[in-house]
């Protein structure tokens, strides 16, 4: 008699309880669009971020970009340096976080050929690392960042850089 009683108020209790591990409890917006001032794309950047959860306060971003740096080449056209940031990062923290990361720079720049003095292009990779700091809400809204961002040119010299963005996490 007390097992069956037991089994009632079992069923009971159950009925109305709902399973937490079921509900989306921990949905964040993974997806970012901002603008970098300075950072790892130059002067300033166009950039898009898929956010990836990894526990509740740690994340993975991997982030692309793209940047120029002169509209026309040195005949006056129209022929823009492209520049493309490419990163994975890490965050740490919740509405606060801290940003830690290291990706390539893809630079394709207009010069001069040297021996016949015509139009040519170069593309060099450069690597670049992050740390800083992040203001985002886990459910999106507007996203700030503050991040010192060194760039090793040609992977030969060291050049500090930092960035400020601002942007809309969805």
């Amino acid at each position: 008699m007390k097992m069956k009683l037991f089994y009632i108020i079992v069923l009971l209790l159950s009925i109305n309880y709902e399973a937490k591990s079921q509900l989306d409890s921990t949905h964040i917006s993974q997806n970012i669009l901002y603008i970098e001032a300075g950072g790892i794309g130059g002067y300033g950047s166009l950039n898009y971020e898929r956010i990836i959860p990894v526990k509740k306060i740690l994340k993975i971003g991997v982030r692309i970009g793209l940047s120029t740096y002169n509209l026309t080449d040195y005949t006056t056209k129209f022929n823009p340096d492209i520049i493309i940031p490419i990163a994975i990062t890490g965050l740490y923290g919740n509405n606060h976080k801290i940003v830690f990361g290291f990706g390539q720079t893809i630079s394709n720049i207009v010069k001069a050929n040297h021996s016949n003095w015509k139009i040519e292009r170069k593309s060099n990779i450069h690597s670049n690392f992050t740390i800083g700091y992040r203001y985002q809400k886990e459910r999106g809204g507007i996203m700030v960042s503050c991040n010192y961002t060194p760039i090793i040119e040609f992977y030969k010299s060291y050049r500090h850089w930092a960035g400020i963005s601002i942007g809309y996490a969805f």
